[in-house]
């Protein structure tokens, strides 16, 4: 069995004369267990047992919020909350981050269940916004690296959309140096 799942349910008359259904659950720390409810009739018990399997959370992990079909918008907020209770890094840095997320990252991912977040929508959102400013592109690919690095940490993904991402390419800058003509030309200026 797959954790969070049961087996077959089995029902009998009690010697109390309530019905008595009860499974094996499969926890979330891999050990099955028998789980048992009890009900005026075989399906009522039936019921109250299936009821009970849904509600069950033992040794689950401490936050089950996020799930694939989570919004982005939940995970940034759940991502800044675990920033906060590390207390590892700066609060600039922090605040930092924060900004690069809600000004250049959240526009384009936030109304996107977790599990649409691909590498090739990454990968082009990277692209574009490096043809507006290469500096603020590498800046929402370390906020989206950790942001998705901590989903799969919480095994809410499956895999890190970010570590297959094409390599950032900055243009090469060509310095702009004055000439001796336009060096001869201030000087005169300064001089009159």
């Amino acid at each position: 069995m797959s954790i969070g799942t049961f087996g077959d349910i089995s029902t009998h008359l009690s010697p109390t004369g309530r019905y008595l259904a009860r499974t094996r659950y499969r926890d979330w720390d891999g050990h099955a267990r028998l789980v048992q409810a009890s009900g005026t009739t075989a399906k009522a018990a039936e019921l109250a047992l299936k009821s009970k399997l849904a509600d069950r959370d033992l040794f689950q992990p401490a936050d089950t919020t996020l799930t694939p079909d989570s919004l982005f918008s939940d995970l940034v907020t759940y991502w800044l909350e675990d920033i906060d209770s590390e207390g590892r890094i700066s609060r600039t840095t922090r605040n930092l981050y924060e900004r690069n997320m809600r000004t250049l990252v959240s526009p384009a991912f936030d109304h996107l269940a977790l599990r649409e977040i691909g590498v090739a929508r990454c990968d082009k959102f990277i692209k574009q916004l490096g043809k507006i400013s290469y500096s603020r592109a590498k800046q929402a690919r370390v906020v989206l690296r950790l942001a998705l690095e901590l989903a799969v940490r919480h095994e809410v993904l499956p895999r890190n959309s970010m570590d297959h991402v094409g390599r950032l390419h900055r243009e090469p800058h060509i310095q702009d140096a004055l000439m001796a003509p336009e060096v001869n030309m201030i000087r005169a200026a300064i001089a009159q």
